[in-house]
């Protein structure tokens, strides 16, 4: 999902540098030109998980504890959500994107 998200076209807020993706530590914004292609991908991924089963098991990011032998205990990450969960924040980020495609609102991403 990540992957996709690089997709998309955003402000950098601190540098007002368009670019593709998302501002990983600070704020992205999406303007009216990249909210078209975020709807289309938000709805996309709504229609996908629609299928889901009612518990979704996603693959995280590859990691290791902190008192392990780095070389030989690391593994990735699972995640567990619920479908009902994600679709309704998927559904919530379609109207924010439709929204900013009036061209009277911006999406900003804080950042993680």
């Amino acid at each position: 999902m990540g992957d996709a998200l690089k997709w998309n076209e955003t402000r950098n807020s601190d540098t007002n540098e368009t670019t593709l993706g998302f501002n990983y530590y600070g704020r992205s914004i999406i303007e009216k030109t990249g909210a078209t292609k975020f709807s289309k991908l938000m709805k996309a991924w709504h229609l996908m998980f629609s299928l889901a089963p009612e518990e979704v098991i996603l693959t995280g990011w590859y990691t290791w504890p902190e008192d392990g032998d780095s070389r030989t205990t690391g593994a990735y990450e699972k995640l567990t959500f619920s479908r009902e969960e994600i679709l309704d924040t998927l559904r919530r980020l379609i109207e924010f994107s439709t929204m900013v495609e009036s061209g009277e609102y911006l999406l900003i991403y804080h950042g993680l």
